[in-house]
């Protein structure tokens, strides 16, 4: 079981790269280059100063490693010969401007291969004496996480939200981790005995199973979310913070399965208040995996049924 953050493709990638490269570089440094009038050049954009030129390719996922790096490799081959061969439009667009990188850019890259593919078209373009390249020339590829403060900033304001896409745990991946961490399973089952809403045997175990699910796909997002450092410490900031207020249910003489929803949904409603880039449904994971996670380590209680 993993959880992942889908990439872009296609042309939302496209858009996403020149909003990242603007906002990197400056909207007066990089300078993107429009497609829509006489096709496409085979390049997003470049740079007045530094002389770095861009293409931005999202391929369709989920792929594999070995397919990832077919479609990087005659993506990056294809507009490489553009590059050469549209030497008359470029000489235009560039002016003065020597290009000293030219970069394919895409969300993941994730093969070594790739990079021999870049160092071996960097001497093809090399070979051709360009007027518009200079002599520290390079092909290279990058991806989205090298820009990491362009795409946070860009999250932060934008209406994009990261959505985390995490699928149910199996039967045996919960054996296996309830196997394996006895001692907060057993804490677990103890807390849900109390459940009046959960009368037998079966449906204790049904719903034990459950809780163990949200805790084990909320922990494969917070994982995933570690790409993004400032996202992942708010989610965690906000979890702490209602953790130190869970006791305050115990005053309020709420049957167990009432101060359950409660936590649910008081921190489901925190983190779509306080953690804007979330997605709205992967906050309402991570507010369950915290509810479960607060049954096994012990932070929410319930009172024995007859003192209910």
């Amino acid at each position: 079981m993993t959880a992942s953050i889908p990439r872009l493709t296609g042309q939302d990638w496209q858009d996403w790269a020149n909003k990242l490269l603007s906002c990197h570089y400056g909207p007066t440094e990089y300078q993107q280059i429009p497609d829509n009038d006489r096709g496409d050049a085979g390049l997003e954009g470049f740079t007045r100063t530094l002389g770095h030129a861009y293409q931005a390719y999202g391929c369709e996922e989920p792929t594999t490693v070995g397919d990832r790096y077919d479609k990087q490799r005659d993506k990056l081959t294809k507009d490489v010969a553009k590059f050469i061969s549209n030497r008359p439009i470029f000489q235009r667009l560039f002016g003065t401007v020597r290009i000293t990188r030219w970069a394919l850019l895409v969300p993941h890259c994730d093969s070594k291969e790739i990079v021999s593919h870049a160092t071996k078209k960097t001497a093809e373009v090399k070979a051709e004496n360009l007027p518009y390249v200079a002599d520290e020339f390079h092909v290279c590829v990058c991806q989205e996480s090298d820009f990491p403060l362009a795409r946070d900033q860009l999250i932060n304001t934008a209406n994009r939200t990261l959505e985390v896409v995490s699928e149910p745990s199996t039967p045996q991946e919960i054996a296996d981790w309830a196997a394996a961490n006895q001692g907060p399973s057993a804490t677990l089952s103890q807390k849900l005995s109390r459940l009046p809403t959960l009368p037998n045997d079966q449906t204790r175990k049904a719903f034990q199973d459950q809780v163990l699910d949200w805790y084990l796909r909320g922990q494969e997002i917070l994982d995933a979310l570690r790409q993004h450092p400032e996202v992942y410490a708010r989610v965690q900031a906000v979890k702490s913070h209602r953790e130190g207020y869970l006791a305050a249910g115990l005053v309020s003489g709420a049957p167990p399965q009432d101060r359950l929803l409660q936590a649910i949904n008081d921190l489901r409603t925190t983190l779509e208040q306080e953690v804007r880039q979330l997605h709205r449904l992967s906050s309402e994971s991570l507010a369950y995996e915290a509810v479960a996670d607060w049954l096994l380590r012990c932070p929410l209680d319930f009172p024995e049924v007859a003192n209910a």
